[in-house]
């Protein structure tokens, strides 16, 4: 007798499969067991069913394994994206750190910069003072303290509160151009309230300006001397030529003197008239000579007397010294010769007798000395020759300028240029020079000593 066939193993069988893949291919199976049990039995509908488990058993292993194999190439996915990620984040911060490097060293060099210019402007010769828009000062150099303010810094304040005067003057005018118009100017200009000529160059900078400045007045004042000396020596050029002229016409006024002296015809009032004008001539002729002589120079050295050179200079300077009342006292060796050139002694002693005229005034004493002797110092012998006075003296520091290009106690009427040129003549002739001299009222005065080795 057919046992009745339950389908509960094959439901659950199938319960199983319907969450799978293979859950439609599996169906038909089903299908054809549920069948074979109704034709073949129970028995053999069993074993084909316990197959169709193994099976399906079979397959959800599988599919588990599938399954745990994209869930393990999905976690290595994750972790490489992650590794990705994580590379990224890593060369980002690189990145940034070289970022940061970059700008530290570029930094850097603008600090190394500014602390160059810095010191650059610290220690140039030149004055700096900066202002910003509101003309208030923001830096100024040791320079620019030392030159305008004693050695103090005024940075932090208005330039009108410091300086209230400047703006009176050129120079402010000429900031603002800078400061509104933007360009950059240089000039020189004098700063009446220091009584100083500045050199000045003034540029826009950021918002404010800033201007380097230097005085000029040393300068100026050579150039100005040098000017004058052009001039006097275009005016000595002048006075060599018009005595060259006048030296003609005084030969035959000479002559026609000498014709009125010797003529019998003429009365011995007209004749002693005629020896005093030839007397006065003469003196005229030798002023004439002398001055043709400081303008021409040999170019050679010669023997020449010191005391020549020094009665020639005389002639010059007597009726200055007449005016003045001024004694002079002369001493000279029988044998004082000089190899040298006369016109550069000439000069020499010129500026000597007339700076000793300038410092006795009126009624003084000049004493003027030639003497054979020998150089203390090498022992060489030589001529020395000497210039002395009894006038106003020089104090210690004057003493120690006087010989400097420039230096005058004169004001404007002196050049600075005297002393130093007699000490550069002199030095050419292998000559040597010393100065004593005294301010006190009981024995003041002053000696210029000068040695010439033979």
């Amino acid at each position: 007798m057919t046992k009745p066939i339950h389908l509960d193993d094959g439901e659950a069988l199938a319960s199983v499969g319907a969450s799978s893949p293979a859950h439609d291919s599996h169906q038909s199976l089903r299908e054809e067991i549920d069948l074979l049990r109704i034709l073949l039995g129970e028995t053999e509908a069993t074993g084909i069913a316990q197959a169709e488990r193994a099976e399906d058993a079979r397959v959800l292993v599988e599919e588990t394994r599938l399954v745990a194999e994209d869930a393990r190439v999905l976690a290595e996915g994750a972790r490489l994206r992650a590794e990705d990620a994580r590379l990224r984040a890593e060369a980002a911060r690189i990145l940034a750190e070289d970022a940061r490097l970059e700008v530290r060293r570029i930094s850097d060099i603008h600090d190394e910069q500014r602390l160059l210019v810095h010191d650059l402007i610290g220690v140039g010769a030149d004055s700096v003072i900066v202002l910003d828009e509101t003309y208030t000062v923001t830096y100024m150099n040791q320079q620019a303290m030392d030159e305008v303010s004693e050695g103090q810094s005024v940075v932090g304040q208005k330039l009108l509160d410091v300086y209230p005067r400047i703006e009176t003057t050129p120079f402010w005018k000429r900031y603002k151009r800078v400061m509104e118009e933007r360009v950059s100017i240089a000039f020189e200009d004098f700063y009446e309230p220091r009584n100083t000529w500045y050199q000045v160059n003034a540029a826009p900078v950021g918002k404010g300006i800033a201007f380097f400045f230097r005085d000029v007045t040393d300068r100026r004042r050579r150039d100005a001397a040098l000017q004058r000396t052009e001039k006097l020596a275009a005016v000595g050029r002048l006075a060599s030529s018009i005595s060259h002229e006048i030296n003609n016409p005084l030969e035959s006024v000479t002559n026609l003197l000498y014709l009125i002296q010797t003529s019998k015809s003429a009365g011995d009032d007209t004749r002693m008239y005629a020896q005093l004008a030839a007397s006065e001539l003469a003196r005229v002729s030798h002023i004439v000579t002398q001055t043709l002589k400081f303008h021409r120079q040999s170019t050679d050295a010669t023997e020449t007397r010191a005391s020549e050179i020094l009665e020639s200079v005389l002639a010059l300077f007597h009726g200055r010294a007449v005016t003045l009342g001024t004694e002079v006292h002369t001493r000279y060796a029988a044998t004082d010769t000089l190899l040298c050139f006369a016109g550069d002694m000439r000069q020499v002693f010129a500026n000597l007798i007339g700076n000793a005229l300038d410092a006795t005034g009126e009624g003084g004493t000049i004493w003027l000395r030639t003497r054979v002797g020998h150089d203390p110092h090498t022992g060489a012998a030589g001529v020395r020759v000497t210039v002395a006075d009894n006038g106003c003296g020089m104090s210690a520091v004057t003493q120690r300028s006087i010989f400097e290009a420039f230096f005058t106690t004169k004001g404007a009427t002196g050049t600075g240029l005297g002393l130093w040129v007699s000490h550069e003549i002199i030095h050419n002739h292998r000559g040597t020079v010393h100065v004593r001299s005294s301010e006190n009222p009981a024995h003041r005065g002053t000696v210029f000593s000068v040695f010439f080795p033979d």
